[in-house]
């Protein structure tokens, strides 16, 4: 498919509609300018999508709850890496306008122009399409592109008000995927069962990448009834999966197995809906860094030093790592990519401001939330000090509107380790309800419904207590990430 006369000039109107807001306006430019086309012309995605397919480009979709933006990111630098030209939505922009817009922005401004004086055809300047998909529009995007490969990251509650539940989206993803061609590679998590679902019963080539048995814990016990025990994990991750996504039974594990592997080893006893051995898995080595294995070469082992922490990172290297090995990127290359890895703004977004160390992870849900305390408090009690956080906590629409999801939080887990508190945003107190709730002291806790002010406060405060190690945590929901940009960047 040829791009026609209309389909360049909008071309041309992105690029300089981007280029105002970027250089003047100092916005993101990446979705208004789709939105605007889309609203003059209302095929223009359709076109687009028409002339990538003709292009015999691989597109690579990630989709999932959290991690999206990481993952696919890690894929894309990689393939930069490797010499390769690749266009992206980078940003995490990854509604229909973002996506789109990434793939129209792409178009160079020079190959339009002579195009347009010498009639000639328009080559796409990307050898490889690597989109973040939003989980609600998956099913359009990838009936539009035809992804060549499909990432899926994990899957939680997250803004049911939007959502629903998260059972509800999952078979929505898998009827999308059912919908593709066989062809279509899937890379799934082994140890995730909403997400592995999507490859169960399908016939399409799979990857399943996973851990060894020692990465997790937190297996508790409870009876179902006199003559059956089954062993369940509490964390809050898990608790959209305790029961089977095929026909609604309990998950278990009653096979012998070590206490710590649940999320390695699970089963429906009554359709048979089981865990899949990882093609592809990690091993925690405290010298070395992680070690990824392959089953599938004899000598496929990287072994590198992460730049993310996190068991939740690591699975968002492995995604990456099994994406990259199927196209035969070397490891060679992979290695120094992974482990110079450069975040975007809120996805362990690290900067030095003032010989302060500002940390900054986006929270949108439970489980997202559970794993950045994790992470940022040890879990383990032995910080000599206490950390302080601050809070930016909203619930406008891209946030979602239902905050209730912050009782899921496992609060109680980490107030050890967590010293005062400041919130702002626009539901500030509902977070300090539950903060105290936890067992917070509310004396610990501060409100302060400016944005700036409450950064100049949290900087007072790191510097007060820890004078010798200047930490700062900020935790923002998605609208107050975009706002607490112009203060940290």
């Amino acid at each position: 498919m040829l791009l026609i006369k209309k389909n360049k000039v909008e071309i041309i109107f992105y690029i300089f509609f981007k280029f105002i807001l970027n250089k003047i306006l100092g916005r993101e430019g990446d979705v208004l300018p789709a939105h605007i086309l889309k609203k003059i012309d209302k095929n223009i995605f359709d076109d687009f999508a028409g002339y990538v397919a003709s292009c015999s480009i691989p597109v690579i979709i990630v989709t999932g709850t959290n991690g999206k933006t990481t993952t696919a990111n890690l894929i894309a630098e990689t393939l930069k890496s490797a010499g390769k030209n690749v266009c992206s939505n980078s940003n995490g922009a990854n509604m229909p306008n973002g996506i789109f817009g990434a793939i129209i922005g792409n178009f160079k401004f020079s190959g339009l122009r002579n195009s347009m004086r010498h009639g000639h055809t328009v080559k796409f300047p990307a050898d490889f399409i690597v989109i973040e998909s939003d989980e609600k529009v998956f099913p359009y995007i990838a009936s539009k592109l035809n992804p060549d490969v499909i990432v899926i990251t994990n899957f939680y509650r997250d803004q049911l008000d939007r959502y629903g539940e998260v059972n509800t989206t999952v078979f929505e993803i898998k009827k999308a995927v059912k919908s593709l061609s066989d062809n279509t590679l899937l890379v799934l998590p082994s140890f995730e069962p909403l997400a592995s679902f999507i490859g169960y019963g399908v016939k399409n080539r799979k990857i399943y990448y996973g851990f060894n048995k020692d990465f997790f814990s937190g297996i508790s016990s409870i009876n179902v009834n006199k003559n059956r025990t089954v062993k369940y994990l509490t964390k809050t991750a898990l608790m959209d999966a305790l029961t089977c996504p095929g026909c609604g039974d309990i998950l278990v594990t009653n096979r012998g197995l070590n206490e710590n592997s649940l999320l390695l080893n699970f089963q429906c006893e009554k359709c048979g809906f089981m865990n899949y051995n990882p093609d592809i898995y990690a091993v925690c080595d405290n010298l070395e860094g992680i070690k990824i294995i392959s089953h599938n070469e004899t000598d496929g082992v990287l072994v590198f030093k992460p730049v993310l922490t996190g068991d939740y990172n690591v699975a968002n290297y492995l995604a990456a790592y099994s994406v990259l090995r199927n196209f035969k990127i070397d490891d060679n290359i992979i290695k120094p990519s992974f482990e110079n890895f450069e975040t975007k703004f809120g996805r362990s977004f690290k900067k030095i401001i003032k010989n302060f160390e500002i940390n900054i992870d986006l929270v949108k849900n439970p489980a997202g939330f559970n794993h950045v305390l994790e992470k940022i408090t040890g879990n383990s009690g032995d910080y000599s000090y206490p950390i302080n956080i601050l809070f930016a906590f909203s619930d406008r629409d891209a946030d979602g509107r239902d905050v209730s999801w912050i009782w899921d939080v496992e609060f109680e887990k980490y107030i050890e380790n967590i010293g005062e508190i400041m919130i702002t945003g626009r539901r500030p107190f509902d977070l300090a309800v539950r903060l105290k709730a936890a067992g917070i002291d509310k004396n610990n806790i501060t409100v302060e419904h400016n944005l700036k002010k409450a950064v100049k406060k949290i900087f007072k405060i790191a510097g007060r207590q820890n004078p010798s190690d200047k930490k700062i945590y900020i935790l923002p929901t998605y609208t107050e990430l975009l706002r607490l940009k112009k203060y940290i960047i």
